[in-house]
Order: structure tokens, then C-alpha cells, then sequence
């Protein structure tokens, strides 16, 4: 036990692994001094997007220290390096917490100490946590949408293996709008050329902090044919379109071309009948977002319908991406991809019918 200690870090989108890894810096010392990283240094160093602001990420630590009766121990204080903050160099620190991969971090913490003269501090390796399927938990992964803070995954391999049909309960739930439902007089407004992307996404989904989050370039997607089409013809870009050439269930498009596509997108081909989720379009999903380049365009064409695709790409897009679909005779649906809304769209999938 000693009687200070230092640790640093993001701590972004707080997850199961910056849990233990707080505990386990906790319970090497009496005192622990907590190096949070400015968002300037995160935006310069590391070029990350949808990273919450300093704000937010310091209110999440506050409140599991909290939880955790450790606040009356800690210190947390913005840093801009990887090195000790000058305004802790006079402190008796001891040892420095990391991970396993950041011990590189602490080595040279040491060797520009060494070079000032000072001694070294001990170094402390905290193990890293893995989830259920062995891979280590990281903030990345889950604003990549990929995990949620407890390193599970959203796409549930049995989903990969077997078709999904909805039920009646989740019918209902599905009639209802999934986000903010915006009436056709709203529409132009949002629909302008220039926004949402490459500004703050604004959550009307009741995360915390999420208004606030640094989405500098998030997913816009389209699902449906008139939705897509009425962005096509307003100018809006949007990076990937889900279309079935039908409306109401009734062929009315014959074309890319009368959707007001310029004929230059990639496109992805999969069937999915009517009324249910085929394992063809969970990979279908992945396979865009795994190959999609920067500034391209993404037509994913399903041979069936796509009324119920709007579930599995919030499960498989990354965190910060909007997603706009169809209220029949009401209007456009707002769903902004938050971890509460892969939390329902899980659920509603979750419930399903699976045909072995």
C-alpha cells in the first residue's frame, strides 16, 4: 500500500474496464491523483471522434468514485501529455498505475524524471478486462458501436445463424416512432444541406452529456424509399441509403436513378423477406461499415423489405450516426444512435422469433 499514487487517461464512454481499473488503482494507495485528458489533446493527439467532452468524462469518474465511497481519496486534474502535471512534480508521489498497454507511457514518465533528476516511480500494471468472447473492452469499440459498457456485444452470434421473426408485441413497439418524429413542416429545416454533419448532434434519446458529444462526422443514414428520395432531392448526401424500391409494400421505383441516386454509389445486395431479420443483413451491415471509405456512398438494396432493417443498423452503426426512416402518414422518424438506443433496439430484437 502506498501512500500516493498517479494514474491518467481519457476514461472515455466509462466502461467495465476503467471500473477495475480504478479499483485497482484505489487499493494500492492511501491517495490517488487522477490525470484526465483535455479535449484539445484528444482532438490534436489522438484525432478520435465521438469522444465525450472533458466535461462529461469527469462527471461519469466523479460519480463512480462516488459509488465507490473513494471520493474524500482522489484528485482529478486536466492534463495535456502523458507526463506528471507540474503542479503535482513537488508531490511525494510513489508508484504510477497503468494498463498493459500503457506501460510504455509510464517508462517515459520515468526516463524525463530521470533526466530531471528525480527518482523513478514504481510502476503498477493493471491486468486488462476481456469480455464474453475473450477480447479486451475498450472505448473505441464502443463508439464504434460494436460492445456497450459492460464489453458485451450488440450483435448476438445466434442472430448470425438463424432468421429472426418479429412478433406481436414487438409489432406494436415498432409502430410506434423509434426517435423524434418530425412533422412534415420540420422537415426542410432539418434536411438542410449543411447540417447535421461536421456539427454537434444533438440527442433527443435522454443520455447524459450526449448533446454535448464530439461527433465531428457521424453516419447519416437513410431507410426507406421516400425518405430517401426527399433526401436525394434536397441535397443532403447522405452516407448510406436502405431502399426495396417499394412503398406501403407496393413496387412504385424501378430504378436507383428515380430515387435521384447519380448512379456512382456502391451498392450491397441482400434478401430479407417481409416480417423478418435474416442473419444475410446483421453481415450485410457489418461488411458496409468494415469497408465503407471516407466521403463514399452506400446504397444497401434489400430484395424483400426493409421496413425492419432500422433495428439491426442502430445495433450495427457507430455511436453518434443518425438515422432517418418513414412514419407512414405522419413523417420523417430522428433516431440518434446513443447506448440507450441500442439498449432498445437489443431488446426489441432480443424478442423475436428464431427459426432453427
Amino acid at each position: 500500500m502506498y501512500n500516493l499514487v498517479v494514474c491518467g487517461g481519457t476514461f472515455d464512454h466509462f466502461h467495465k474496464g476503467h471500473r477495475e481499473f480504478l479499483r485497482y488503482a484505489l487499493s494500492k494507495s492511501l491517495k490517488l491523483l487522477i490525470g484526465l485528458t483535455t479535449d484539445a489533446y484528444v482532438k490534436e493527439k489522438n484525432k478520435t471522434e465521438g469522444v465525450d467532452s472533458y466535461r462529461i468524462r469527469k462527471l461519469q469518474l466523479e460519480k463512480f468514485l462516488k459509488e465507490e465511497k473513494a471520493l474524500e481519496k482522489i484528485s482529478i486534474t486536466p492534463i495535456d501529455s502523458v507526463f506528471i502535471p507540474k503542479i503535482w512534480e513537488s508531490l511525494p508521489i510513489e508508484a504510477i498505475i497503468v494498463s498493459e498497454n500503457t506501460v510504455l507511457g509510464a517508462e517515459k514518465v520515468n526516463l524525463k524524471r530521470k533526466e530531471q533528476k528525480k527518482y523513478p516511480l514504481k510502476i503498477e500494471v493493471c491486468p486488462l478486462i476481456k469480455n464474453e468472447n475473450n477480447e479486451y473492452i475498450s472505448s473505441s469499440k464502443i463508439r464504434k458501436g460494436e460492445i456497450d459498457s459492460e464489453g458485451k456485444s450488440y450483435i448476438n452470434p445466434l442472430w448470425l445463424s438463424h432468421k429472426l421473426f418479429i412478433s406481436e408485441s414487438v409489432r406494436a413497439y415498432v409502430k410506434m416512432p423509434l426517435g423524434k418524429l418530425l412533422k412534415n413542416n420540420d422537415i426542410p429545416e432539418i434536411l438542410k444541406p449543411a447540417s447535421p454533419r461536421g456539427e454537434q448532434v444533438q440527442n433527443d434519446n435522454g443520455d447524459p452529456g450526449s448533446s454535448t458529444r464530439m461527433t465531428d462526422n457521424p453516419y447519416i443514414i437513410t431507410v426507406g424509399d421516400v425518405t430517401t428520395k426527399t433526401f436525394n432531392d434536397l441535397g443532403f448526401n447522405q452516407d448510406i441509403s436502405v431502399i426495396d424500391f417499394k412503398v406501403a409494400r407496393k413496387k412504385k421505383f424501378s430504378s436507383l436513378a428515380g430515387l435521384g441516386f447519380s448512379g456512382g454509389e456502391k451498392i450491397f445486395k441482400v434478401n430479407n423477406p417481409a416480417g423478418c431479420i435474416t442473419p444475410s443483413l446483421f453481415k450485410a451491415i457489418s461488411k458496409i461499415f468494415k469497408l465503407k471509405e471516407d466521403n463514399q456512398r452506400i446504397i444497401l438494396q434489400i430484395e424483400g423489405e426493409e421496413d425492419l432493417s432500422v433495428l439491426p443498423l442502430i445495433l450495427g452503426v457507430p455511436l453518434g450516426s443518425v438515422i432517418f426512416y418513414g412514419q407512414p402518414n405522419e413523417g420523417i422518424v430522428m433516431v440518434n444512435v446513443s447506448e440507450k438506443t441500442k439498449k432498445v433496439a437489443y431488446s426489441l430484437i432480443d424478442q423475436f422469433k428464431k427459426l432453427y
